[in-house]
């Protein structure tokens, strides 16, 4: 984390963090993240178990980090008491990232969290999950304003940024863009994809006749069935792959 502050020292930075270890383990990485002026400090809260990711399976990867101990066991055991932890001991905003029922919005409200991030983990954690969208509107009503909401999942395209605005979220987030952009050209792969964003979302605010985000809510948005409805297959865009043999 010291590293990315130094290489950004006046970028909005937010640190978040996979428990892998005790109290002190997530004290230190408190301290360390103050101590390097980020703006909030983000808790994982939405991966108590490893998922059965079948594209994985089928593929034959392993992650490295899958074959050795990597204190896997405090992330199971996590509870609402690291919360209330670094609540009580540490001044700097708190988001808690996994989010994914109004219950557990109110319970982190009650705990003081600054910031929900609703997420479902890229939805390839929990099979048959909601996706971040389906459960953002009851969160938002939830929440009534006492917390700031964030959201990720499936955020592709500017529109897509902005049915997330709309839908009462104020900020969103990309997770496997800049993966792409970067893997294809580098830094300006990444400088191209967020000129393509931008653009994307001031197209749809002005085609919605709105000239800022402010302008957009849920009254923008209108359920529709989808033009190719997903399939058992849909996640296997693969050919000749062997059966997989247990």
């Amino acid at each position: 984390m010291e590293k990315v502050a130094q290489a950004a020292p006046d970028a909005l930075r937010i640190y978040q963090l996979y428990v892998r270890g005790d109290d002190a383990f997530v004290e230190d990485c408190v301290s360390r993240t103050i101590a390097s002026g980020y703006s909030a400090f983000c808790l994982t809260v939405d991966t108590a178990h490893y998922s059965r990711r079948e594209r994985d399976i089928a593929k034959r990867y392993v992650r490295e980090s899958r074959l050795r101990s990597t204190g896997g066991d405090y992330q199971k055991g996590l509870s609402w008491r690291t919360v209330k932890l670094i609540k009580d001991k540490y001044k700097i905003p708190l988001v808690i990232k996994g989010i994914a029922t109004a219950e557990d919005a109110a319970i982190a409200l009650d705990h003081g969290v600054d910031w929900i991030y609703v997420s479902n983990h890229g939805g390839r954690q929990l099979d048959h999950g909601r996706g971040a969208m389906h459960v953002l509107p009851e969160i938002v009503d939830a929440v009534k304003g006492r917390a700031r909401i964030m959201v990720d999942g499936g955020f592709c395209r500017g529109t897509d940024i902005v049915k997330g605005i709309a839908s009462g979220a104020d900020l969103v987030g990309i997770g496997r863009l800049q993966c792409w952009a970067l893997a294809a050209a580098g830094e300006a792969g990444i400088e191209r994809m967020l000129e393509l964003l931008e653009d994307e979302v001031l197209r749809c605010l002005g085609l919605l006749g709105a000239t800022s985000f402010g302008e957009v809510d849920k009254s923008c948005l209108h359920p529709a069935t989808a033009t190719n409805p997903p399939s058992v297959f849909s996640a296997f865009p693969l050919l000749d792959i062997e059966p997989y043999r247990y």
